[in-house]
């Protein structure tokens, strides 16, 4: 029995298909695939016509309880001997386009081709852009989000010194572990070694805060603050779904064939050390960031005060955060009624001696 290269499409299939071996046996269309049992189609049930560019494929469809199928033929051979044993006196094939119109065809069906559909595609991206984001983001693992995170990582490690021992990292783990709670293995805290008032949240759980912005804050709350901020950049997968947003087609393409992790990774650390969020994903990180301390009873003041003194100090130029912008007027102020509406006794400050921290001097909250 002569058996043909395809590739089937359907219910529970990968986008890019899987590879199915083709036969024909009486009137019934035998795939099978690699390690499974074999499905069988009579040929009354199937539609057969020429697809893909200039009519190079050949497709088998048909409709079952599951759903649509479809086998896609691509090498010249293959098809010609499926079509050389095709009964058709029970199963009439559809008259192929002629060679010549065919030829006649090629120019314009290759520029229609090269002109509509990018733009057709970047259209649809555009007018559903949220959604395909959602859709990407939802089938790139946690993994994959955790190998950008390293990668960024190891990039800012080649210009920046981290901080692993001493007072000042002792107060940020310290802080931190007020924040995580039994959620500790989804996140890991670094400290960089730079005057720099900046701190940043990448795919994975990684965050890391600069020297600079720890000794810009006066409490351990405004730490703690900014902490609970970045950790809902990474709880929301803001950085993730940014990422995508920047990549845009190549993201369009790499879900097609099945490889976005790996593209994602490959472009992550470069777009990361350069990402802003929308207002928008800043006032949810600001609002959900908010709701983690008052559920870990820590004095949400400390948030709105380093926001304000951030954007007090620096004017209508904000700082080179990466993650973390100064507070809006209108964030600020939303933050502020949420604060109004606390009861007295919800949230107890972090840390009522010495900060920030110096050379001497730690934290014990």
């Amino acid at each position: 029995m002569t058996v043909w290269a395809g590739r089937l499409f359907g219910p529970g299939q990968p986008a890019a298909g899987t590879e199915v071996e083709v036969s024909m046996e009486a009137d019934t269309l035998r795939l099978r695939a690699a390690g499974e049992y074999a499905r069988q189609v009579a040929v009354t049930a199937l539609s057969v016509r020429h697809t893909g560019f200039n009519d190079s494929q050949l497709q088998l469809a048909w409709q079952d309880s599951a759903g649509a199928w479809a086998c896609h033929l691509g090498a010249a051979a293959d098809i010609a001997a499926l079509l050389a044993v095709w009964p058709r006196e029970r199963a009439p094939l559809p008259r192929k386009l002629s060679g010549a119109r065919r030829r006649r065809m090629l120019p314009w069906a290759t520029l229609t081709i090269i002109i509509a559909l990018p733009l057709m595609v970047l259209a649809a991206f555009l007018m559903s852009q949220d959604r395909v984001v959602d859709f990407i983001a939802a089938r790139i693992s946690p993994a994959v989000e955790r190998h950008i995170g390293a990668a960024t990582l190891a990039q800012v490690k080649t210009t920046t010194r981290f901080v692993e021992q001493g007072p000042q990292a002792q107060a940020l783990a310290a802080v931190a572990r007020q924040l995580v709670a039994g959620d500790a293995s989804a996140y890991r805290f670094h400290l960089a070694d730079d005057e720099l008032v900046n701190a940043f949240a990448v795919p994975g759980g990684d965050i890391v805060v600069y020297r600079g912005l720890l000794e810009a804050t006066r409490s351990a709350d405004e730490l703690a603050g900014v902490l609970a901020h970045e950790m809902q950049h990474v709880a929301l997968r803001h950085s993730l779904k940014s990422l995508i947003r920047g990549a845009g087609m190549s993201m369009l393409w790499a879900i097609i064939v099945g490889d976005a992790g790996s593209t994602l990774a490959g472009q992550a650390a470069d777009r990361l050390l350069s990402l802003k969020f929308s207002r928008d994903a800043e006032r949810e990180a600001d609002a959900h960031g908010f709701n983690l301390l008052v559920e870990r009873g820590i004095d949400p003041h400390g948030m709105v005060r380093f926001f304000a003194t951030l954007a007090e100090r620096d004017g209508a130029t904000p700082p080179a955060l990466l993650s973390t912008h100064p507070a809006s007027a209108e964030r600020e102020a939303a933050l502020a009624a949420r604060l109004a509406s606390l009861p007295a006794d919800c949230c107890k400050p972090l840390h009522d001696g010495p900060w920030p921290p110096r050379a001497t001097t730690g934290i014990t909250p």
